[in-house]
């Protein structure tokens, strides 16, 4: 095994370790570090691979803006790879693929982020243990226990363009349907231990930033990881599946908002550009 991978791995078992330990663990507001995570990896159709990858944001409250460069890239080749630039608090799962090609063969792709002066590394390849399904996504997002089901992607359909302007501090109306076939059937989230690890049941729709220079105000809000509250259910749906949301930027710039059809085991996006003048 080479240097970097033992490295991801020292990392990732660090991270583990950190997390059993329970409530003794001393938590932080802000100042800490952002540990890239690779989830594994999928086979595509056509022989190319995804490496998945999502993240851990140490801080409980502190939102890091990181854009693409020195401190937020890949290697080998293009150090934009369509990673987020904008990141959540604490552990955001399988948040955005990256395709090799066929013949990727051992090559390794590594996600390098620096956040409060330390620097941290996700190593991606194709070992094996590390190929990953649906029903694999769905049991780490849910916490566990997702059975053996057939269960479709809900899927999310963009009433408006997926390219739009408007100016700081005016709303803009982001307007989406999203359907799905009613597996899983809903469920509130339930209590876990470690908290915060079994994830409500049912359709939703969740706008998140995925990129930009400032921040992004959306009405409603549903914060990420809040639907793993004790308790949390998933709003109604209309009929039609068509919802209205707002979105209000705090500052000039291109952004990347991401709307997500969730059923708490699976989730499929749909990215809208928006270019935000003064």
């Amino acid at each position: 095994m080479t240097a970097p991978r033992l490295a991801s791995v020292a990392a990732l078992v660090l991270m583990l370790v950190a997390g059993a330990s329970g409530a003794g663990a001393q938590t932080y507001h802000s100042g800490q570090n952002l540990q890239p995570v690779f989830e594994g990896w999928e086979q595509n159709a056509d022989g190319s691979f995804n490496m998945v990858f999502g993240y851990l944001n140490r801080n409980y409250e502190e939102h890091l803006g990181i854009p693409v460069g020195p401190d937020n890239r890949f290697e080998p080749g293009d150090p934009d790879r369509g990673q987020p630039t904008f990141f959540y608090p604490r552990r955001q799962r399988i948040i955005f693929r990256v395709r090799v090609p066929a013949d990727w063969g051992d090559r390794e792709l590594v996600w390098t982020v620096t956040a409060h002066g330390r620097t941290d590394r996700a190593v991606g390849w194709l070992v094996p243990e590390q190929i990953i399904d649906e029903q694999v996504i769905a049991m780490n997002r849910a916490g566990g226990g997702a059975p053996e089901m057939v269960n479709a992607a809900p899927a999310i359909i963009l009433v408006e363009s997926a390219e739009r302007a408007v100016r700081v501090g005016e709303p803009l109306t982001l307007t989406a349907i999203i359907r799905d076939d009613g597996v899983p059937p809903m469920r509130p989230a339930r209590q876990s231990r470690p908290p915060g690890r079994r994830n409500a049941l049912g359709l939703r729709l969740a706008w998140i930033q995925y990129r930009g220079p400032g921040t992004v105000a959306f009405d409603p809000w549903s914060a990420p990881m809040e639907d793993h509250t004790p308790g949390w259910t998933p709003p109604p749906i209309p009929e039609d599946g068509r919802i209205v949301t707002t979105a209000r930027f705090s500052e000039p710039g291109t952004y990347v908002i991401r709307g997500m059809a969730d059923d708490g085991y699976l989730y499929s996006a749909a990215d809208v550009t928006v270019t935000v003048t003064p």
